[in-house]
């Protein structure tokens, strides 16, 4: 709890660094943005094109508003470190969030309280659960906010025996940006194999995806591929095609004949 308070009030005076030039709300937005795109950027060969949204990004603030927005990620990951460390899965982020006025007004967000996460969770996994027949347990959250149900499952997972980072993958969706990248933050720091979307799950349209580094590092793409809607995935089939060059030609292929049928 003190580490978790002491990054709280980082993200707080993090997100008055402009004084008042940008709105705290905005530089909230933005911090989750930068973290999200810090990660991804290194670890998703998929979305390259992210490493431009973050320069454009950047540009808004001055050097010193930078290094506070680094310093506060360096912050994030050493938290979320002793946590592991410690066997807790915890939400770090909704109460920056709340705290900053940062959620979307039209959406009218309300998350769920910790410890209601905590009781659903235990009441859900409360016997030692035993593993499905795949060898993994998949959760979906279909309205994730900033992940804070789904780290009580996992937390709850954890301390009954699961590894979160090899029997556990995870489907998040939310249409709030920063929510989603709240979730995908927490999740790839936690080191848990999850596909966080920003998309509508009424009408099941998607905007983007953003794939953890446990996801990718462990190949969940040919495991537990995560659909949203129907048809297939323009970012997964990507990513299939550049881990495995036969995919890749098959796949060429296959637009070859059909192109000349069409001919």
């Amino acid at each position: 709890m003190k580490h978790k308070n002491a990054l709280t009030e980082l993200i707080l005076q993090t997100v008055d660094v402009t004084r008042g030039r940008i709105a705290k709300r905005e530089v909230f937005r933005d911090l989750i943005a930068y973290c999200a795109l810090r990660i991804s950027v290194t670890t998703d060969p998929v979305h390259s094109d992210r490493a431009q949204y973050l320069n454009n990004l950047i540009e808004r603030y001055t050097t010193a508003e930078r290094e506070a927005f680094e310093q506060t990620l360096r912050c994030f990951v050493h938290t979320v470190w002793q946590n592991i460390e410690r066997c807790t899965y915890e939400d770090l982020l909704s109460i920056p969030f709340f705290e900053c006025s940062a959620g979307n007004r039209d959406l009218k967000q309300d998350f769920t309280p910790p410890d209601i996460a905590k009781l659903l969770a235990y009441l859900t996994y409360g016997d030692p659960p035993e593993l499905p027949q795949e060898g993994y347990y998949t959760l979906n959250d279909p309205a994730c906010g900033s992940g804070i149900l789904l780290l009580a499952s996992v937390d709850c997972l954890a301390r009954r025996g699961i590894n979160p980072s090899e029997q556990l993958v995870i489907q998040a969706s939310d249409l709030d940006i920063t929510c989603v990248q709240m979730t995908y933050i927490q999740l790839s720091l936690y080191g848990v194999p999850a596909v966080v979307i920003q998309g509508d799950t009424l009408t099941l349209k998607e905007y983007d995806r953003w794939y953890t580094p446990a996801y990718l590092l462990g190949k969940w793409i040919w495991r537990a591929p995560q659909p949203f809607g129907t048809g297939k995935n323009e970012s997964d089939e990507r990513l299939k095609m550049l881990e495995e060059p036969m995919y890749a030609a098959f796949r060429l292929a296959e637009q070859f004949l059909t192109e000349g049928e069409k001919c």
